[in-house]
């Protein structure tokens, strides 16, 4: 049995317009993670996180309601213009209306010294390198003003409200502050 399918430049077309239209009809054509029942709806957030007025990149943004019963905890981490999109629990774009500690966090860890073999050429060696790997102490250093790093030290805060809302926070100068030995 042989079947021929010829596609023409208007069936192709149409072809295109029917897909346009069902990602229009099903929310987009990306694929949506539902909301639970009880959640509010999800508020545009953007933070904008800057040190001596340039972008920070890489800083981990975290929105801790005030609210102590208020399980919606938000956050993102800065991209190359110091841009944090916020989604909620990590999942839903956006933050839950109410109000927010923000804590930001930028860390930089000491790279290992370890050298590792080529695993197929010396797969005991490899992995003995990464079990030392997985012992080593490394030394961690906070690269921005460590009160921001908790709830409990941080003065940054926001109130989500309906619509879209930003923020910039400037953390000041860029600080190396050794923050103790860590095990990798």
């Amino acid at each position: 049995m042989n079947i021929k399918i010829t596609i023409t430049a208007k069936n192709f077309c149409l072809f295109i317009f029917l897909c346009g239209a069902i990602c229009l009809m099903t929310g987009g054509c990306g694929s949506s993670v539902p909301v639970p029942d009880d959640m509010p709806t999800p508020q545009e957030t953007i933070i904008k996180v800057t040190s001596e007025s340039q972008p920070l990149s890489g800083a981990s943004v975290t929105l801790m309601p005030v609210d102590a019963s208020s399980r919606w905890y938000a956050g993102a981490v800065t991209d190359s213009a110091g841009i944090a999109v916020i989604y909620t629990q990590s999942k839903y774009r956006g933050a839950i209306p109410g109000k927010y500690k923000i804590t930001i966090v930028k860390r930089e860890t000491t790279p290992s010294a370890i050298v590792f073999p080529d695993a197929e050429k010396d797969p005991n060696g490899y992995a003995n390198a990464v079990d030392a790997a997985a012992k080593e102490i490394r030394d961690s250093f906070d690269l921005i003003d460590p009160k921001l790093n908790s709830v409990n030290t941080t003065t940054e805060e926001i109130e989500i409200v309906t619509g879209k809302n930003n923020k910039t926070i400037e953390v000041g100068k860029p600080v190396r502050i050794k923050i103790g030995a860590t095990h990798q």
